[in-house]
């Protein structure tokens, strides 16, 4: 698995049908630091690349809780970082309802990326 692949599932794990504790938190945060990406691609790949793939999720009855099949995500993923003009303004445009129900931890991972203890 790739450096970015690990990146995807990690943060994909936000939009899952489940309550994410601390640790989680802190785990996906730990993976995040490990992939050696700066702050501000992280971001990039969390709003562009992952949140159009998975943030249907968060609006369905009974979403996905256990895990998003990797295959088809990587495939979404991948897809939406070659994507380009277009894809982008509509990912700014959706950005509100595609973060809504993980927007709150995300910022708390962010909040972990910045502790110098990360690992």
């Amino acid at each position: 698995m790739s450096c970015r692949e690990d990146v995807w599932l990690a943060l994909s794990e936000l939009w899952l049908d489940t309550e994410l504790d601390q640790a989680a938190l802190r785990h996906i945060a730990t993976r995040l630091h490990a992939s050696g990406l700066s702050l501000d691609e992280l971001q990039q790949i969390y709003g562009y690349e992952v949140a159009p793939q998975v943030w249907l999720n968060h609006w369905t009855a009974a979403g996905v809780w256990d895990g998003f099949e990797p295959q088809w995500l990587f495939a979404g993923c991948r897809r939406n970082q070659l994507a380009g003009r277009w894809h982008r303004l509509k990912c700014r445009l959706l950005r509100r309802p595609m973060t809504y129900g993980c927007r709150a931890e995300w910022q708390q991972v962010l909040a972990l990326l910045a502790e110098p203890d990360v690992d």
